[in-house]
């Protein structure tokens, strides 16, 4: 069970007592007496509680500045001395887009879990946008930061589709500017759909008559609403199977998109980073 420290510092990463409870699988008002515990072991307010959100005070700001590094330290510790086991043991907190781990991740973490029965992992949809310290990001692009470690796994390129049934019913664009008159679903992160017209790339921003998650605009265009500009590990089998059709092939941006997994750069020798890093990679291997 978590400590209270531990409890306190997943409240004020999550912003909140729900956050923190979905973490621990407790509830809300469980999380929120064992905080009130441990404000009233410190004798402090460490949470100012409305009916609209939790902060931390001033004295919770500077308890968590200080208490934050401390556990991480301690946790760190913990993974170094996993290295003298035999088989791979603690947990791993993993964020990947929703949509990725429907199709693909949780299939393989359950497959993971089965040969590794002393490891413990937490999937967590990377739309969430939580402030939590992540063992590993599953996302489409390298990470630019020097203190990160990038994997790659498969290539990812997008592709835009829609289902024959909207076909039918609007007929194909033929450049993608006609995308105008199209309805047209949107993945909130990625608005913008790249194309190549005339040796130049070109940025289009098209009319939005659906935004959401990956998955749900998926779910769309599958069932004919609209065209999508999807990822290939969502689509590539059912353009395989005809339930999706690639549209405006002749501009697609054919630039190499990949699939990274990301970790801090001093983590990944650790062995409980290193044996999922390399199962994983072997089931991407195939690509998608």
């Amino acid at each position: 069970m978590a400590s209270e420290l531990e409890v306190f510092i997943l409240v004020a990463e999550s912003g909140g007592f729900a956050g923190a409870a979905r973490r621990l699988r407790l509830t809300p008002s469980a999380i929120s007496r064992r905080v009130a515990l441990l404000e009233d072991r410190l004798g402090v307010q460490l949470l100012s509680r409305t009916t609209r959100k939790v902060e931390l005070t001033a004295a919770g700001e500077a308890y968590f500045q200080r208490i934050k590094p401390l556990l991480s330290a301690i946790a760190v510790a913990a993974d170094d001395l996993g290295q003298f086991s035999p088989i791979p043991v603690g947990q791993l907190v993993i964020s990947a887009p929703a949509a990725l781990l429907e199709r693909k991740l949780v299939g393989f973490v359950a497959e993971y879990l089965q040969a590794n029965p002393q490891m413990r992992i937490e999937l967590i949809p990377s739309e969430l946008g939580s402030n939590v310290d992540y063992d590993f990001t599953v996302q489409s692009l390298a990470s630019s930061d020097k203190n990160k470690a990038s994997i790659k796994l498969a290539p990812n390129p997008w592709t835009v589709c829609a289902a024959p049934s909207y076909i039918e019913r609007h007929g194909n664009p033929d450049h993608p500017r006609d995308l105008q008159s199209h309805n047209c679903l949107i993945i909130g992160t990625h608005p913008h759909w790249q194309f190549i017209v005339d040796d130049k790339e070109l940025n289009v921003v098209p009319p939005a008559r659906f935004i959401s998650f990956g998955s749900a605009v998926y779910r769309a265009a599958i069932d004919g609403f609209g065209i999508a500009r999807l990822a290939a590990f969502l689509v590539n089998d059912d353009l395989k199977s005809g339930r999706l059709v690639k549209l405006l092939g002749q501009y697609s941006d054919t630039r190499e998109r990949d699939l990274y997994l990301i970790a801090d750069a001093d983590k990944i020798a650790l062995a409980k980073y290193v044996g999922f890093a390399e199962f994983i990679k072997t089931k991407f291997a195939g690509g998608f």
